[in-house]
């Protein structure tokens, strides 16, 4: 009864801010495909998550961890939206994706690329201590209705590397600092950092704005990790949504439980901005 509970809430608050909404953003690593994740693996998930992105009638999405296999499976179960990125071991399909999908009726594309988190960001590459490449993908969006023009970045930062996290921080904010003083902008990922840690801290020292600390309302877990175990409380905020030029109204995190187990072993964080 709790569980229907809450879900109740979940989808009343999503009806009450659509109609009231202007733009709705939402950052989700959905696990990449891995057989070893037994019920977990992304065959047993990937209908949910397309449901679940359809449901929510989210505008613009950042994911991370995205195969070739997935991209292809997404893009054919997701005809109104376009999507933009490439695999970050070459610059063409190979390795993960940090792909950005938006609402092709809603925004045209202007501009669009990739940059990698290293010394040497405009070639695929590794950086500092990183343990793998890591690439950011961007857009730039412009509101068809308001004419308004959007940057949106989504990056995934090393899990290994405490360098590698920091100077990407320092890399992006040296991109951000200064630039783009009124368009609005929306820097999203996994960052594969708490909030207290410095690294992270860099993001709003470059004047973006944490959406999570600043949203008229919040719901749902504070953290965003859960490592597919159901029914996990704590777990750690390493996914997130900053924002400039734009006021956050509803922050959500999605931790539904479908089939004995969540849509990825990351919950999906949704904003809405007005």
């Amino acid at each position: 009864m709790y569980k229907i509970f809450i879900a109740f809430l979940f989808s009343l608050i999503s009806l009450q801010s659509i109609a009231q909404s202007d733009l709705k953003v939402c950052t989700f690593n959905i696990r990449f495909t891995n057989p070893g994740d037994g019920i977990h693996q992304w065959e047993n998930r990937k209908e949910h998550v397309v449901n679940f992105i359809k449901a929510e009638a989210i505008d613009i999405i950042g994911m991370q961890e995205v195969l070739h296999s997935q991209i292809t499976y997404l893009n054919e179960n997701l005809p109104n939206y376009t999507q933009v990125g490439v695999g970050r071991e070459d610059g063409k399909q190979k390795g993960e994706y940090v792909p950005i999908y938006f609402n092709k009726e809603k925004f045209e594309l202007l501009d669009s690329g990739n940059f990698w988190l290293s010394t040497t960001p405009e070639k695929p590459s590794v950086g500092w201590d990183a343990a793998l490449p890591r690439i950011v993908t961007f857009v730039v969006l412009k509101n068809i209705k308001t004419n308004e023009k959007i940057h949106v970045l989504n990056a995934h930062y090393d899990h290994v590397g405490k360098k590698a996290r920091e100077n990407s921080s320092k890399l992006l904010s040296e991109r951000l600092l200064g630039n783009y003083p009124n368009d609005q902008l929306i820097l999203l990922g996994d960052f594969n950092l708490e909030p207290t840690e410095e690294a992270i801290q860099l993001i709003p020292a470059a004047g973006l704005k944490d959406s999570y600390l600043n949203s008229e309302i919040t719901f749902g877990s504070e953290g965003t990790f859960n490592g597919f175990e159901v029914g996990k409380k704590h777990t750690p905020r390493i996914d997130y949504i900053f924002y400039k030029n734009l006021i956050p109204k509803v922050y959500k995190v999605n931790s539904s439980v479908i089939d004995q187990t969540y849509l990825s072993d990351h919950f999906p964080v949704i904003v809405e901005f007005r």
